[in-house]
């Protein structure tokens, strides 16, 4: 009988094992995207921006964004492919409604405006930056601010070699402080102080789990020069990193950019950069987690 016994709870044991197994790979499975137009047809960012001066709650009644607005990050060399509001109607893959937005960048894709041009800086990107009122609207010493995106990163990471690739972040009027990286092995974060100096830098999915498929990424911030202050990271509603301490220290305000940002190229070990297009759905900000959560 005790032989028996022992007998049935290795086979449950197995079964059990096999069971979590098939309902783990379910899971990824189902959040693949398999099918994606090569190239964009949608309206272009920068044509609704002309229209209606952002992209805000009011473009496509709220179906890409809520609680801010965007406007272009470096309005110079912006490309009409580099930023496109595409449809499920017409194939692209959406996180939730009807539209994404659909952000390329080619081999020398380099934006500039007053003050800053990437061409000579060893950079390419298009990029949306947080825009209204910079006395209003932004992030300010106190603030505490819940944020939520989704994102779909191609199949292949889009970091080449030892360039950097960014997918977004919240910039200061002093600093960068606080990325979305897209690594070899994955997509994580990278935190600075004022002077660029890389406070933390860690992978918080891997690429089995963020290629090819969504994944919703909310952000918790208490934004202050002071150890108060906090940034919590939820990678597809789990509670994923906290990064604690100072996050704007000698800034006046905090906003964010979003889209595909690459530095340092001369460093990608390649001919030329390859074309990256990354998707973005649902970006949203509110006072409270259920204000960004549908």
């Amino acid at each position: 009988m005790s032989n028996m016994r022992s007998i049935l709870v290795f086979f449950t044991a197995i079964l059990l094992i096999l069971l979590a197994c098939q309902s783990e790979n379910q899971d990824v499975v189902l959040n693949i995207v398999t099918e994606i137009p090569d190239e964009a047809t949608g309206a272009t960012c920068a044509e609704i921006i002309r229209g209606k001066e952002a992209i805000s709650d009011t473009t496509y009644n709220g179906d890409l964004v809520s609680g801010w607005e965007f406007t272009l990050k470096h309005s110079n060399g912006f490309m009409p492919h580099g930023c496109q509001i595409v449809s499920s109607d017409d194939g692209y893959p959406t996180r939730d409604g009807k539209y994404s937005l659909r952000f390329e960048v080619r081999d020398g894709d380099c934006n500039s405006n007053e003050g800053w041009n990437d061409c000579e800086t060893d950079r390419s990107r298009h990029e949306l930056t947080q825009g209204g009122n910079h006395l209003q609207d932004h992030q300010y010493e106190g603030n505490e601010y819940w944020y939520k995106w989704s994102v779909l990163m191609p199949y292949r990471p889009i970091k080449q070699g030892k360039a950097i690739a960014f997918i977004g972040q919240f910039n200061s009027d002093n600093a960068a402080r606080f990325y979305i990286e897209d690594f070899s092995k994955g997509v994580g974060y990278r935190f600075n102080d004022v002077d660029y100096n890389i406070l933390e830098q860690n992978i918080l999915i891997k690429n089995k789990y963020v290629r090819s498929q969504w994944t919703d990424i909310e952000i918790h911030a208490l934004w202050t020069s002071t150890e108060e202050g906090f940034i919590k990271i939820y990678v597809n509603e789990d509670l994923t990193r906290t990064v604690k301490g100072p996050n704007m220290d000698g800034a006046e305000r905090i906003y964010f950019d979003f889209g595909i940002y690459n530095a340092f190229l001369s460093k990608c070990d390649c001919e030329k950069m390859p074309t990256q297009v990354v998707y973005f759905d649902g970006i949203r900000r509110g006072e409270t987690r259920l204000d960004v959560q549908r």
